[in-house]
């Protein structure tokens, strides 16, 4: 077993380091529960800098080895079901911090419930991996008890048959009694057919981050408009400004098929801000004056204002807020549910963090308004499921405001509820109050069973537009045309 990095190696360094900790964890020197060194600690005990332990924790924390508790350090992550002797709830997700609430939500129930104690083993996949996985776990018949899916998946899942609809499990779960607490955007995404299938449990809009210390020192206000955006952005270009700050770009965003749904998450709102949209009363109407407006002004971001990098097509779903993180842009575009990470990834304590980071919507086209893509993750229950209700009674608690509202609140996240505002302390919570202003007037992409295959399509199309010099009339027609195809609905050019 290695015990030290060897700088000689054709290996990374991060990926050396990533080696090393696996080792000692499953030699039993780091024991589950037991918290590692801290990221200062890493690098002067192998001699390395910040950025490959980063890198390093991170993959380990997203396969799910490791688990950050903010304020408190990383962790090694240790299965709850492992001290609990009686049914274990196989779980899904993409998410490496859930482990914190389905802990949370395992205690609370089998307080109440000593005689159906229940534990969680989790699995946790690539985002950009998950519904893939999950396709082939259901196709060999290993899927498990429950999901936590994007809720833009549901439709599909539910038409595919893997899902129990949730009134077929007994209970209180439709449209009028769940559904009551619910903003209708989630009660629509997470429907087919007239019938609920997901349980929507978190919500998230897209927005733009900025760095409110730098704004206030460079005299800025945050960009509300395309015009805005960009004078902001020139600003922050500025040779002498960059030199200042050490910007590698003044703004971040994914750009391509590499970032996956983050892709469209980001960049969808200003083709709506524009006036424009995927499907309008049964008809592809992406082929528009207001699409291509959109898509003008985002080539243009790169190609003519240089405020952007053309790199954005490679971008991983979470390169954006790396970069911004690691002060290397001075705005990003990424979604509300990044902010857990962004705090740990900055190293920022709460206050901090408040002092350091702003979010607005994405900036408006002219004459338009703001909008945010609201988005959000729902579990749905597999129809491979042993005890298919049971799991339903454990995530009543899982969803529950008044259970799991203030855990929410610590880990800056947002539930899909209403009632979830009440709880809500703007002054000392800026980021949840801005981001409950943005899920009520925000958007959903299309709640229909083939978006999987439309999302592919639409980041194909800002692909084309960044790294290929195609007319943007061309891009939109040609991928309004393919969404035509996919979806059997007819397109229609609008004025």
């Amino acid at each position: 077993m290695a015990t030290r990095i060897d700088r000689s190696s054709p290996i990374p360094i991060y990926y050396q380091l990533k080696t090393l900790i696996r080792e000692q964890i499953e030699s039993g020197v780091w024991r589950p529960g037991d918290r590692i060194p801290t990221e200062q600690e890493l690098c002067r005990i192998y001699g390395i800098s910040r950025a490959p332990v980063r890198q390093a924790l991170k993959e380990l924390v997203h396969e799910g080895l490791l688990i950050r508790r903010p304020g408190a350090g990383t962790f090694v992550r240790g299965r709850a079901s492992r001290s609990l002797p009686t049914s274990p709830i196989r779980m899904m997700c993409s998410d490496p911090h859930w482990s914190e609430v389905l802990e949370h939500v395992g205690r609370v129930w089998n307080e109440t419930h000593p005689g159906r104690t229940v534990g969680f083993d989790v699995e946790v996949v690539s985002h950009t991996q998950f519904y893939d996985l999950l396709s082939a776990a259901v196709g060999s018949g290993t899927a498990p008890d429950v999901a936590m899916v994007d809720c833009v998946w549901v439709p599909g899942l539910a038409q595919a048959g893997f899902l129990y609809p949730l009134e077929d499990l007994g209970g209180p779960w439709n449209h009028t009694s769940f559904g009551r607490d619910l903003y209708p955007a989630f009660v629509a995404a997470n429907s087919f057919n007239g019938r609920l299938y997901g349980l929507p449990v978190k919500a998230d809009a897209s927005l733009l981050w900025y760095r409110r210390d730098w704004f206030a020192r460079e005299g800025l206000e945050p960009p509300r408009d395309w015009k805005g955006l960009v004078e902001t952005a020139r600003h922050f270009a500025r040779p002498e400004v960059q030199r200042r700050y050490g910007l590698s770009s003044p703004l971040a965003f994914p750009g391509g098929t590499t970032g996956g749904e983050a892709t469209v998450y980001t960049l969808m709102p200003f083709i709506w801000s524009a006036g424009g949209a995927v499907f309008e009363d049964g008809c592809v109407v992406l082929d528009s004056p207001a699409t291509r407006r959109a898509l003008r002004f985002l080539r243009e971001l790169v190609t003519v204002h240089h405020v952007a990098s053309p790199e954005v097509v490679r971008y991983r779903e979470d390169t954006a807020l790396h970069l911004f993180a690691t002060g290397k842009v001075a705005m990003a575009l990424g979604g509300s549910y990044e902010g857990r990470d962004l705090q740990a990834l900055g190293g920022w304590g709460k206050a901090t963090f408040t002092e350091h980071v702003g979010c607005v919507a994405p900036p408006a086209a002219p004459d338009g308004r703001p909008v945010s893509t609201v988005g959000g993750t729902s579990y749905v229950i597999l129809r491979q499921s042993q005890r298919p209700a049971l799991v339903m009674d454990v995530l009543r608690t899982a969803v529950s405001p008044s259970t799991i509202g203030d855990l929410y609140r610590s880990m800056l996240q947002s539930l899909p509820n209403p009632s979830f505002n009440d709880l809500i302390t703007p002054d000392a919570e800026p980021l949840l109050a801005q981001v409950a202003r943005m899920i009520a007037s925000g958007r959903a992409r299309p709640a229909i069973p083939e978006y999987f295959k439309v999302s592919r399509q639409l980041q194909a199309m800002f692909e084309a537009v960044f790294a290929t010099a195609a007319p943007v009339e061309e891009i939109s027609r040609r991928t309004a045309e393919f969404i035509g195809a996919i979806s059997e609905r007819p397109c229609r050019l609008t004025g």
